[in-house]
């Protein structure tokens, strides 16, 4: 490359940072866009069924062993996510 080619390439680089970087908050607003109409509360309600609660206590009481109950055995999970980070963590150290 030449020396003018090289001034041309680095000129429009950093135009085209300049814009990305100031251009961005242009285009966000921070002003809610506006909205013609009003969408109606949507209200859920919680449905408890007496029958299931007193099917839950017949069992509770055929089986006193329920109140002791702690849970299963006490190892721990750990998730995908959380071996990804560690393979990353270890690769980058050993690497540096």
């Amino acid at each position: 490359m030449s020396v003018s080619t090289m001034n041309l390439h680095r000129a429009l680089s950093a135009l085209l940072v300049g814009a990305a970087l100031l251009g961005t908050p242009l285009a966000a607003s921070a002003e809610p866009a506006p909205t013609t109409e009003r969408a109606a509360p949507v209200t859920t309600r919680k449905v408890v069924s007496v029958g299931d609660a007193a099917a839950y206590a017949q069992r509770e009481q055929q089986s006193p062993k329920t109140a002791t109950f702690e849970g299963g055995s006490g190892t721990i999970y750990i998730g995908g996510g959380a071996v990804t980070v560690l393979l990353v963590v270890i690769l980058i150290v050993i690497l540096l």
